[in-house]
């Protein structure tokens, strides 16, 4: 992937007669484009889906969109994925936003790294439809 390529897109299912306003966000973070479509597919049905390949276009999706829910890779270009948590949990505008990581990155360490800088869920690549529902479902039940 060039470094100048960097993509973000909004996806959501709303039905005309449902209210934009009553759909929780999803900013789902990942540089693997069929990981952010394979999320995309199965969350967009419930929740505003809002996809990025970097996470150094946080700061700017976060005020724009006001997510209720961060999911995060580790592996990203620039800043990793436990970075980017580490700054979303010390800023006013994310600190309240619960994060999961869902991720390639399945050592014991880096399940304690993701919980040490707040994440409040953790999941593995290869996962299940039915776990990435269970703790969207969860986070954004909290």
């Amino acid at each position: 992937m060039e470094s100048n390529n960097i993509e973000h897109t909004v996806v959501s299912n709303v039905k005309e007669q449902e209210p934009a306003l009553q759909r929780q966000r999803v900013l789902v973070v990942d540089d693997d484009p069929v990981v952010r479509r394979i999320v995309l597919e199965l969350l967009n049905s419930r929740y505003t889906v809002i996809t990025a390949s970097t996470g150094v276009q946080l700061p700017e999706l976060l005020k724009k969109h006001q997510p209720d829910l961060v999911i995060l890779d580790v592996m990203l270009p620039w800043v990793n994925g436990f970075e980017l948590c580490r700054i979303l949990k010390t800023n006013s505008e994310g600190q309240d936003i619960p994060v999961l990581f869902l991720t390639g990155c399945k050592e014991k360490e880096d399940l304690l790294t993701g919980k040490e800088v707040g994440a409040a869920a953790y999941l593995t690549k290869p996962f299940y439809a039915k776990d990435l529902y269970r703790e969207v479902d969860r986070l954004l039940a909290a």
